[in-house]
């Protein structure tokens, strides 16, 4: 569900359920969202055994390497729990420092509640822990690492920031970590093969170059036979 704001879609908003009782501000609606896993671990588990125990058979398959460290990276997380936070925007919302993620996996397991990564987001937390207790934990961190005032003060007095920190946290947030076990030997997170790898086509049309002068700016545009060899190359699968 969406409403049209200029150009653009923008989800709706409450009032079908109550208000957030972090900041008192209305839910966004969004979904459907798929609540069961979407994972077989039997055959996570079985695709990995063939990788890992008949190397010879796979050995064709360039790809082999990041395919076990995506498998291996699936069969670590928690297969019940369908959604996830990811640190980065946790305190990008607060304007603080990034903990380690470590940190956050202690914390989150000393409050009684379990954690795991996610396969395609490196900063993602899967956890079965409730938001309240999320905050609590960001807030006990901001404590340890206070943010600028200017973010939770004057105009910014009423922003996103402000109200949750202006609440105390209901827990004592314990750092340290409980539970370690060694991870598997794998590439879970492989880097792109090349420079501007990715789905997104190579721009094209004007381009602005600037020269020595700083008060000139020299704009040209790229060959017709460029951009028409660019929309008659093929697109692989990969990159769809």
């Amino acid at each position: 569900m969406a409403t049209k704001k200029g150009n653009t879609y923008v989800p709706y908003r409450g009032p079908p359920v109550e208000k957030c009782d972090t900041t008192g501000s209305q839910f966004k609606i969004a979904g459907p969202v798929w609540l069961d896993p979407i994972h077989c671990l039997e055959t996570v588990t079985e695709a990995i055994s063939q990788l890992e125990n008949q190397p010879e058979k796979w050995q064709s398959l360039s790809t082999k390497t990041p395919i076990h460290g995506l498998l291996t990276a699936v069969s670590e997380e928690l297969n019940d729990v369908p959604l996830f936070y990811n640190l980065s925007d946790l305190c990008h919302s607060l304007h603080c420092q990034v903990p380690p993620l470590h940190k956050m996996y202690g914390a989150i397991q000393n409050a009684g509640y379990r954690v795991s990564a996610q396969h395609k987001d490196p900063q993602a937390l899967k956890t079965d822990a409730p938001p309240n207790i999320i905050w609590d934990i960001m807030r006990s961190w901001v404590k340890l690492h206070p943010v600028h005032q200017k973010w939770i003060t004057e105009q910014n007095s009423n922003s996103t920031a402000a109200k949750i920190l202006s609440s105390t946290g209901n827990i004592e947030v314990n750092w340290s970590l409980i539970k370690y076990q060694p991870k598997k030997k794998a590439q879970r997170f492989p880097m792109n093969p090349e420079k501007y790898w990715g789905p997104k086509p190579r721009a094209v049309g004007k381009r602005i170059i600037t020269t020595n002068n700083k008060n000139q700016v020299k704009k040209t545009k790229l060959p017709e036979s460029t951009n028409q060899q660019d929309k008659n190359q093929n697109v692989s699968p990969t990159t769809k």
